[in-house]
């Protein structure tokens, strides 16, 4: 027996199950022990509860005061911060369009304790809500919960939750539900490099239907964020722009959160111009394949889990928090693997990619060297894999509605 072929044996459905929920309890206590170890507002790290979320709460603040420009300014965003926690180790900058701050204005209307709580419940649950279009039993909702970058977005009260609802209910739902899926994609707009393929693929595809539901979901949010905040809100974003670059390429920002091939290339000392331009052209080949499997027939749920690691592969911005993404490919070729025998290393990579968010960042922080694209290729390899096992066997049309329940 081959090493790979060792590997997906040992995938059970047991051994799935009984992991799962000794991560999602070592979650919990994690949590649990974050919470009672603040001290003035701060965890032992120069955190506030919630990491990140202090950030929306502060846009908050300044958005419900009629101040919402002020978020772009640093020192205004700070001052909130300050009332809410004790200085904290580091800038907390504001660099989303107006659309999100509209999204998360009403979070200052609770304490902040209680708007972490239900901001991560809501969008917790939607992203639950969107899993459950892949699978419908209850071990698949399990597995999503123990996904170790829920739990990075559950420490960092970050919206890596929404921003995978959003994508996978708009992907998964193109066929059945073409112009509510089209609406959903359209909300995407509040994080617009995540966006770039995606229209590529609807003109690639024909579907014109949730084109035009994309394009009035994104034009609606666009005017109704304009309405309410100005456009001084648009001229602040746009302004702050170029500083995230500069914080990103000059490595201001922790690279070892950064999974990109841009940040894994500049970790190693690759000048930003070839470091930029090296991690466009491997993410060429993932885009056309991509594209090439949406114009033929197949399981849209795996169409959908390409597209998610080709936009992830493409964008030379993103943090750990974004791969909560992953659950799309990983739910997609779990499904997949129910019915029918997964290419040999399919199981194996799932294993790979799942670990991933988790145990490759701690590398790149201990080691200065960045795997999880590495991780993201190999599990688009799998997914295409399984796409073209299903052309090749009379099962492949019947199975483009969606994959049978884990």
């Amino acid at each position: 027996m081959s090493i790979l072929s060792a590997a997906d044996a040992w995938l059970t459905r047991e051994r799935v199950r009984n992991y799962s929920l000794m991560l999602v309890a070592g979650y919990v206590l994690a949590l649990v022990g974050l919470v009672l170890s603040l001290r003035h507002g701060l965890d032992p790290f120069g955190k506030p509860l919630g990491a990140d979320f202090i950030i929306f709460y502060s846009a908050s603040v300044l958005a419900l005061k009629g101040k919402a420009a002020l978020a772009f300014t640093p020192s205004a965003l700070l001052q909130v911060q300050h009332t809410l926690a004790a200085p904290t180790r580091g800038m907390f900058l504001w660099c989303y369009p107006p659309t999100f701050q509209m999204l998360i204005a009403p979070l200052a209307l609770a304490p902040y304790r209680i708007a972490l709580l239900l901001w991560t419940a809501i969008t917790g649950g939607l992203y639950l809500a969107m899993t459950r279009l892949i699978s419908c039993e209850r071990i698949g909702l399990l597995v999503a919960l123990a996904f170790p970058a829920v739990f990075l977005n559950l420490a960092q009260g970050q919206n890596g939750f929404l921003t995978t609802a959003l994508m996978g209910g708009g992907l998964l739902l193109l066929d059945r539900r073409p112009w509510l899926a089209g609406a959903l994609l359209g909300l995407l707009v509040y994080k617009p490099h995540f966006g770039l393929l995606l229209p590529v693929l609807l003109l690639a595809t024909g579907r014109w239907r949730s084109i035009a539901g994309a394009t009035i979901s994104a034009c609606l949010f666009i005017a109704a964020a304009t309405a309410l905040f100005g456009v001084e809100t648009w001229w602040g974003f746009f302004a702050i722009l170029p500083v995230v670059s500069h914080n990103l390429t000059t490595g201001a920002l922790p690279l070892d959160k950064v999974p990109s091939l841009f940040a894994a290339l500049r970790l190693l000392g690759v000048p930003q111009t070839p470091a930029l331009g090296a991690s466009l052209a491997f993410a060429v080949p993932f885009v056309v394949l991509t594209v090439i499997a949406w114009r033929r027939k197949g399981p849209l749920a795996l169409k959908a889990g390409l597209a998610v690691l080709a936009t992830l592969l493409l964008s030379p911005y993103l943090f750990d928090y974004d791969l909560v993404l992953l659950a799309i490919p990983i739910g997609a070729l779990a499904a997949y693997g129910q019915g029918t025998s997964l290419p040999l290393g399919g199981r194996a990579t799932l294993v790979l990619v799942f670990a991933a968010p988790l145990v490759l960042e701690s590398v790149a922080y201990a080691l200065h060297l960045q795997l999880t694209p590495v991780i993201l290729a190999l599990c688009f390899w799998a997914v295409w894999r399984a796409f073209e096992q299903t052309r090749a066997t009379p099962l492949g049309d019947a199975q483009a509605i969606l994959p049978q329940p884990v």
